[in-house]
């Protein structure tokens, strides 16, 4: 296994899916920082968990595609985000959902760990019942590993995912 520290290391948001029963809210709707048992110091403490590696890229490019660009622009970060959250509430037509697809390699391109966006397609979601859904397929090239990332991300044209 190749050594993946360069990737980073941050605290493990653990996104989990919201079952309040809220409308609109998807599985990376919610997140619970995790605490782990710390069984190397005496007397023993809990602790958050972080996430290193790929799973810290992954989880940086979920909050990067959650948070709408222009969002961090007051913390000095203007172009942090994506603007694929601009077309809720727009048609699933073909020109639309090409435009998710541009918006959304913008925003992966920002993320100076990943070496090239290899495939993107935008299919329609599963079930005849989700017209306005698509999933949007990418497998990108990560910087100094030989396996592509492969990441399904849902996106709703009638608003946050249920």
């Amino acid at each position: 296994m190749a050594d993946t520290t360069y990737l980073g290391q941050d605290l493990w948001l653990g996104f989990v899916a919201d079952n309040s029963g809220a409308t609109g809210a998807g599985p990376f709707s919610r997140v619970d920082l995790q605490a782990v048992l710390n069984t190397g110091v005496s007397p023993r403490t809990y602790d958050l968990a972080t996430q290193q590696g790929l799973a810290n890229l992954v989880q940086s490019l979920i909050v990067r595609l959650m948070t709408e660009r222009g969002e961090l622009a007051p913390l000095g970060h203007p172009d942090y985000g994506s603007r694929h959250h601009r077309l809720v509430g727009e048609p699933n037509t073909v020109s639309n959902q090409n435009l998710v697809k541009l918006y959304m390699i913008e925003c992966i391109k920002q993320e100076p760990r990943i070496d090239s966006i290899a495939q993107i397609t935008v299919a329609p979601g599963p079930g005849a019942v989700n017209r306005d859904k698509v999933d949007v397929k990418m497998t990108l090239k990560v910087t100094g590993v030989a396996e592509p990332l492969n990441l399904v991300i849902p996106f709703s044209f009638g608003g946050p995912l249920s």
